[in-house]
């Protein structure tokens, strides 16, 4: 299908050419030409061409929202994901922290009851040499 229209600038004969060619060669004077897609002028486009382009656009668009719709759940995801993590691993220091300070007062309440119990066994003994050596 033919669908673009212009003029040769060497003798002013039509130049037809399909899109996706990359020269067009004049019929009338053999001039040859380089296809610049950036010049096309898409008034001159035939009917059936610019329906068809008018649903492709058409038909794009629900899968373009859909494209950035998973975009978007997939960057919520990553940021409630990376959210949760933070707070898992703050509640998981806290917890080593206080586990931390619990063995702590647990090392210092066992180390005084065993220095209460040496002293007793201390003071025990010396009494048993007291008595003994009266």
């Amino acid at each position: 299908m033919k669908i673009i229209e212009k003029k040769c600038p060497n003798c002013g004969a039509n130049l037809d050419f399909k899109v996706g060619e990359h020269d067009i060669v004049c019929k009338s004077c053999r001039r040859k030409y380089a296809v610049e897609y950036g010049d096309i002028d898409f008034d001159q486009l035939s009917k059936k061409a610019q329906d068809a382009l008018g649903a492709a656009d058409i038909s794009l668009r629900p899968v373009r929202r859909m494209i950035i719709a998973i975009v978007i759940i997939f960057f919520a995801i990553v940021a409630i994901g990376t959210t949760i993590s933070v707070i898992n691993i703050a509640n998981s220091r806290k917890n080593f922290d206080e586990r931390v300070e619990e063995s702590q007062r647990e090392y210092e309440r066992n180390s005084q009851e065993m220095m209460e119990k040496s002293q007793r066994e201390y003071e025990r003994r010396v009494q048993e040499m007291n008595e003994s050596v009266k």
